[in-house]
Parts: C-alpha cells; sequence; structure tokens
C-alpha cells in the first residue's frame, strides 16, 4: 500500500527530483501527517474535556505547524519542511513552561523538554545535512534549557543543585549534541570516502567495459506497481557495439530495447525473451542479415539493471564446419587408403580393424576383435611398447609411430604403425607396408649421411648471418678512415680505437656464436671429459670481464667458490663448460645497468656441482619464460631496442649444458634481475672430502 502510494506522490509531485530525495520527502511527508493526526485528535480530546488550563489552542498550533510541514513536502521543499522543527521550542515553552496550561512544577519538566530537544535534533540529522542548521538548533535549544532553569529558578544553581551532576540537563544535552555530532560527522566522512570509491572503480569498470572487444549494451528495466517488468530500455553501449551494429549512442540511449534489437537484427532477435525469459545464461544467435554467429551472455548485476555482452564466435562456427567439411572429406580417403586400420582400447584390447588387403593377410574378424596385443603374435617386447605408446597417445594426445616387422603368409614384411587418439578410451592404430621404402632407405643411409651433415651445416651457417653483422661492420669501417684524420687529438684517437675494438670484439662473438649453432644443428659437437680443475677456469672468465666493465655502467662483477682449493675440480667438458659461463655472464654483465653480477659454484652434497650467474640487472618479463631459450628470439627490452645481438646465445648455452649431463633453469623478477643456474654430476672428483660408505 504504502509503496503505490509512494509511487503515485513521487511521479505527480516530485518527479524532478532524485530517488533519494523522493524517499526522504516521502518520509517527511508521513512525519508531519501523523504529528498532524496526532495533534488533531488531542485537539478534539480537549474541546470534550473542556478543562480549565485546556491545551487547545497548543494542539491548534501544532495542527497549523503540521500542516505547513505537509505542504511544504507537496511543494518538494524538503528545507522548508525540514525547518519546521525549529517551532519545537515553542510547542515545550506551551505545554512544559508557561501558565497557560497544567503541567508539574517547572524543575520537574526541564528533563522532559531535553528529551523532546534531544529527539528533535535526531530528527535533523536524519533529514539535513548542514551542519550550520544543526548548530543553530544546538545553540537555541540551549538557550531555551537556560530560559527553563531560569523561570525555575535555578539557573544559577545549575551545576549544584542536580545531584549526581551528570543528570544536569544542560551537561546532558551539550554532551549528546558533541558525542551525535561527532559520530554523524565521522560517518558522513566515511560515507564520502567509500562513495569516492565506489564511483573510483565504477569509472574504472565503466573503461573496461567501454573499450574491450566484446559487444555490451547496459538496458534498464521499467516495473509496473506490483515490481513486474513492463519494458526494457537502452541505457549506454560501448564502443565495440557502436562499430560493429554502425549505431551511435545518442541514437539509442533511452529508446527501447526492442526496438534498437529489431532495426539491428531485422526483428529476428528476441531481446525480451533472451533477458527476461530465457533460463540459460549463456545462448548462441545467428545475425542472418549480418552473416555472423554471436554467443550472448546475459548479466543482472543489480535489480534494475542487465547487461547484454555479445561474443562474435563467427571465426569458431567457420572453422568447426571446416572441420566438419574436412571430417567427411577425410572419410571418404580412408575408405581408399589400402593401410590397416585397427580401433584399440586402452587396455589393448581391438575392438575393429579393416584390412583393404586381403592378400596380404587372413585374418576372420573373430580371430582379432577381443583379443589382445599381447596373444596378436607380437614378440613380447613389441607388445610392451604399443602398450606404452597406447597410454601416452590417451594421456597427452599425441601422435606415437612405431616400426617392426612382421612374418606373415607371404613372407617378412617392414610397417610403420602410428597411434592417433580416438577418444578417452581408445586410440585408432593405423599400419602402413613400408617395405620397399625401407629396403631402399638402408642401402641410401650411409651415402647420405655425411652428405645431409655437410648440407645442414652450410644451411644453418647461412641461415644464421643477419643484418646486424653490417651494423659493427659499418663502425669498424668508418672509425678506421675517421683514425687517419690529422686533426684529431690522443684522447679521440683513443675512444675511436676503443669502439672498434670493441665492435670488432662483437662481431667476432657474433660469428662465434653462429658457428657454434651450425654444429649445434649437425650434432658435430663432440664431448671430450676430461678432469678439470673448476678455479682456475672460473678466474679466467672473472679476469675476463672484471678488466673491461664498461665505465658507463656503475656494477661490480664478483667470483664466488664453494671450495677454494686449486686443486678442486672434476671430470667433464672444460672448453663447453667454459663457453656456457662465459655466455651467462656476458648476458648479465650486458643487461644489468648498475648493481652486482655474481657467478661461480656450490656443492650440492657430495654428488652434484651447481653452477650459477646471478645480476641485479633489468629482469625477464614472465611473458617471455617459454621463448627465452628459443633460437633467435630477442626480448623486447630497453637494452635490446639500442644494441645488437642475434638471440643465440642461450640457446647455445643450454645445449652445452645438456651435452655435459645438466639442465639450464632459471628465475627472474623484471627490474630486480635474473638467476641462471644448472648442476652437474661431480664425477672423479678431487680437491673436495667425500663422504663414503
Amino acid at each position: 500500500m504504502l509503496k503505490r502510494i509512494y509511487k503515485i506522490l513521487a511521479e505527480r509531485f516530485w518527479a524532478a527530483k532524485t530517488d533519494h530525495e523522493k524517499r526522504q520527502l516521502f518520509q517527511l511527508l508521513l512525519f508531519w501527517e501523523v504529528a498532524g493526526v496526532l495533534s488533531l485528535v488531542l485537539a478534539i480530546r480537549e474541546l470534550i474535556i473542556a478543562a480549565p488550563k485546556s491545551d487547545l489552542v497548543s494542539y491548534l498550533l501544532l495542527l497549523s505547524v503540521s500542516i505547513l510541514g505537509i505542504v511544504c513536502t507537496f511543494n518538494a521543499k524538503k528545507n522548508c519542511a525540514t525547518n519546521v522543527i525549529f517551532s519545537l521550542p515553542v510547542f515545550i515553552y506551551a505545554f512544559y513552561i508557561s501558565d497557560l496550561t497544567q503541567h508539574a512544577p517547572l524543575i520537574e519538566t526541564v528533563h522532559l523538554s531535553v528529551w523532546w530537544l534531544m529527539a528533535g535534533l535526531v530528527f535533523l540529522y536524519y533529514f539535513s545535512l548542514m551542519e550550520t542548521r544543526v548548530i543553530i538548533y544546538f545553540f537555541v535549544s540551549l538557550a531555551l534549557i537556560c530560559f527553563h532553569l531560569l523561570k525555575a529558578g535555578h539557573l544559577s544553581d545549575a551545576f549544584t543543585y542536580f545531584d549526581p551532576f551528570a543528570s544536569n540537563p544542560v551537561l546532558i544535552f551539550t554532551a549528546f549534541f558533541l558525542v551525535t555530532f561527532y559520530l554523524r560527522k565521522k560517518l558522513i566522512t566515511n560515507i564520502e570516502v567509500l562513495t569516492e570509491e565506489i564511483n573510483s572503480k565504477n569509472e574504472a569498470i565503466h573503461r573496461v567495459l567501454q573499450n574491450t572487444s566484446f559487444l555490451i549494451s547496459r538496458l534498464r528495466a521499467l516495473r509496473d506497481e506490483d515490481g513486474n517488468i513492463t519494458n526494457l530500455v537502452v541505457e549506454k553501449i560501448n564502443n565495440a557495439f557502436e562499430a560493429a551494429f554502425k549505431r551511435n549512442l545518442y541514437e539509442v540511449q533511452e529508446q527501447e530495447a526492442e526496438y534498437v534489437f529489431d532495426l539491428i537484427f531485422k526483428g529476428r532477435f528476441d531481446v525480451n525473451k533472451t533477458v527476461l525469459f530465457n533460463k540459460k545464461s549463456v545462448t548462441e544467435f545467428y545475425a542472418d542479415t549480418l552473416d555472423k554467429w554471436f554467443k550472448i551472455h546475459v548479466l543482472n548485476p543489480s535489480y534494475n539493471s542487465y547487461y547484454l555482452v555479445f561474443e562474435d564466435i563467427t571465426k569458431t562456427k567457420k572453422q568447426l564446419a571446416d572441420l566438419e567439411a574436412s571430417k567427411r572429406r577425410y572419410k571418404v580417403l580412408l575408405e581408399a587408403i589400402p593401410d590397416i586400420f585397427f580401433v584399440i582400447d586402452k587396455d589393448g584390447i581391438y575392438e575393429d580393424f579393416v584390412i583393404k588387403e586381403g592378400d596380404l593377410f587372413k585374418i576372420e574378424d573373430s580371430n582379432i576383435i577381443g583379443s589382445s596385443i599381447f596373444n596378436a603374435g607380437f614378440p613380447d617386447k613389441l607388445a610392451h611398447k604399443i602398450y606404452s605408446c597406447i597410454q601416452h597417445c590417451i594421456k597427452n594426445d599425441t601422435i606415437e609411430s612405431i616400426e617392426y616387422s612382421l612374418n606373415t603368409p607371404n613372407g617378412t614384411f617392414m610397417f610403420e604403425m602410428r597411434l592417433a587418439k580416438l577418444n578417452a578410451n581408445a586410440v585408432i592404430s593405423v599400419a602402413r607396408d613400408i617395405t620397399k621404402r625401407k629396403t631402399a632407405e638402408f642401402g641410401l643411409e650411409k651415402a647420405l649421411v655425411k652428405a645431409e651433415e655437410s648440407d645442414r651445416l652450410k644451411s644453418a651457417f647461412l641461415a644464421n648471418l643477419s643484418h646486424e653483422i653490417r651494423t659493427p661492420m659499418n663502425i669498424i669501417s668508418n672509425f678506421t678512415r675517421m683514425l687517419a684524420d690529422d686533426s684529431l687529438d690522443g684522447l679521440e684517437r683513443l675512444e675511436l680505437t676503443e669502439a672498434i675494438t670493441q665492435n670488432g670484439q662483437q662481431l667476432l662473438n657474433m660469428i662465434d656464436n653462429t658457428v657454434h649453432l651450425a654444429k649445434i644443428e649437425t650434432e658435430n659437437i663432440p664431448v671430450h671429459a676430461t678432469f678439470s680443475k673448476i678455479n682456475p677456469l672460473l678466474r679466467e672468465i672473472y679476469n675476463a670481464y672484471f678488466a673491461e666493465l664498461p665505465d658507463s655502467k656503475d656494477i661490480r662483477i664478483s667470483l664466488k667458490t664453494d671450495v677454494a682449493t686449486p686443486e678442486f675440480g672434476f671430470s667433464t667438458d672444460p672448453q663447453l663448460l667454459k663457453e656456457a659461463m662465459t655466455i651467462l655472464v656476458d648476458n648479465a654483465v650486458k643487461y644489468t645497468l648498475s648493481g652486482q653480477v655474481t657467478f661461480g659454484f656450490e656443492m650440492v652434497r657430495n654428488d652434484f656441482v651447481k653452477f650459477y650467474v646471478a645480476d641485479t640487472g633489468i629482469g625477464i618479463p614472465e611473458e617471455d619464460y617459454e621463448h627465452i631459450f628459443s633460437r633467435f628470439y630477442r626480448v623486447q627490452n630497453k637494452i635490446n631496442q639500442t644494441t645488437s645481438g642475434s638471440g643465440i646465445g642461450l640457446p647455445i648455452a643450454q645445449h652445452y649444458v645438456t651435452l655435459l649431463g645438466g639442465e639450464l633453469e632459471f628465475e627472474s623478477k623484471v627490474d630486480k634481475g635474473s638467476n641462471f643456474w644448472f648442476m652437474l654430476p661431480f664425477s672423479d672428483g678431487r680437491g673436495y672430502m667425500k663422504i663414503v660408505s
């Protein structure tokens, strides 16, 4: 009932006001109506009783004040309706102080005055945000209390008359005001802070929704008196929606959603059904006028707010259609292929098979279907290999290949078996006769090995050369010509000479890395394991880089060895180990602008030697982790933008560490630095105590 009255009054008298203002005006109206009805009833009662010193005049005055508050509320004058409370001291005077009405002794009614004044203060707290109005009310009320005490003859002894002291009416009202005023002010401050945070977060969410690639429209629900939705109105659309459907915000804002989407989809999309009656929060819709598929997400974050999110899945749908077409083509092709097809479940049991060449095998369905790969004629080792490939294929969705020979009634044949996952419980096995191919391969294999190695080495070497070689070559060439200029002083000549030296070294390193990579690709890197003294090897690297640290960088390089004994060492390839550590130290120096580069080794129990290179450089972004060991890949950062490089250092180091029997690992944080390490077996170690059980 109250909701219906509120809606009628809000639409008729307060249409221009906000929802919050409408609610407060309605509450004020209820307050003054209750006060008016109560005063009217009491006035009629006084007329009936007709007692001497009647309160009739006071009640009629209260009725008139209530009518004033009601009139102000109907006219949407909230301040007027609120300020009527300032007439409260008049009624307190009339009921508890004046001689026109019957009341208890003045000193006994003073606390009643305080309680009524505190109620008026609470009224102002609720309906008014103006601090000045509250403060004025406080001083008016305080003056009334003092006047009440004066009339009672206890103003001068107010602080000695009341026992206990805390019952003093001035003290009670002042303490109540100060506490409530402070709490109210703190509450308002907290509300303002929270409101600002909410607005900030809403603005951030709005920016995300506005700039996302999804097509988003925000709808507002219009409801009747019973709360039922009568219509949906478009409130907002984002940039992607405007671009995709060629509708601007000003064209659709505050328009009926049904009308807008009928224009866009030519009446093929029922927005009311999708938003209000569809139990699924996600549906698919084909817009034939646009020739596009959309996945529609319906979100309802608040009572009257709905979001329609259109996800363009046209590309996915076309890919699925292409896959279906491919499936049909491959099915026809499969029927024409003369290979042998088997369906094998995860336990190695044959479920189905197709043999096109009847002359090769003479197998009945009853002899193969239901039997196991372990009793189908395969050797035990091969049967276990097939079973292992089946498990791996199902688990990882990979294609496994096995080559084997098989005795048939027509002789011994070579086959290539390929296993591919069919579903979660079975694989499809395709067996192809490769006898002729293998016979030819065996004859050509030895002759091809050397030719292929030579061709791969040449191809890899030529492929690894890049335009970055031109940069140091141009610097060397130009600076060499500049040295012939007689006008250069000694310092300038020294700077040019240093630049030529640095670029020459850079060019030499690039060529060395290219050669190393070519050897890696041709698998032409022998490992010569011999006893290697580790401390002198690392000291050479330290001395080489300590002397060449650039003056433009504020960095220090330090070497830390877990075992300081000069004779400490173990069996490994010293050249590969030195190359790997040099690459890692070179990268650490290159990508550290200031701070520390630390490298060395430490023992892990008595079994492994852990080599590490740590720096405080610019670090590696997390999104580049998976590519960091890819050949020719360079991380996009401020150093790589101004320097040249081939992006093959870390792949080479990784390969060398693998050849030595270790695995190169790293951890890194942007602007914090990087740490690379690997562990090698402590084989034939010397110079370190080893516990022998």
